[in-house]
């Protein structure tokens, strides 16, 4: 009896994205940098939610702190931007420099709010 094991096809991450938008309806939303730093100075409940949320997707290590509950205190656009920061890593085109830059941002808002 013999075997023929074939090597898995190798698939692009927009053969995969191509195919989960047809299968799911699911299109990932690219990141709105500005507007995401700008939510997040802006402070109260969603910038912070926004923040940590960012921080842990970019940190993979970071563990998200807050309940999903909290997305129905959102305002749309928020949520919308919550969406995107989910995302982060699935649009193309992404770049690991420019997430970092953000997430460099954000500690800088972070750490400035509290002093």
């Amino acid at each position: 009896m013999s075997f023929q094991i074939t090597p898995p096809r190798r698939r692009s991450l927009e053969d995969i994205l191509n195919k989960q938008e047809r299968e799911l309806g699911i299109k990932p939303l690219p990141l709105e940098p500005e507007l995401l730093l700008e939510r997040i100075t802006q402070g109260g409940r969603a910038g912070q939610f926004l923040a940590e949320a960012f921080l842990s997707a970019y940190r993979t290590d970071r563990p998200f702190q807050h309940s999903l509950g909290e997305l129905t205190r959102l305002d749309a656009e928020a949520f919308r931007l919550f969406h995107e920061v989910l995302h982060i890593r699935h649009v193309p085109g992404w770049s690991d420099d420019a997430l970092y830059q953000i997430e460099q941002q954000i500690k800088i808002i972070i750490a400035e709010a509290k002093s």
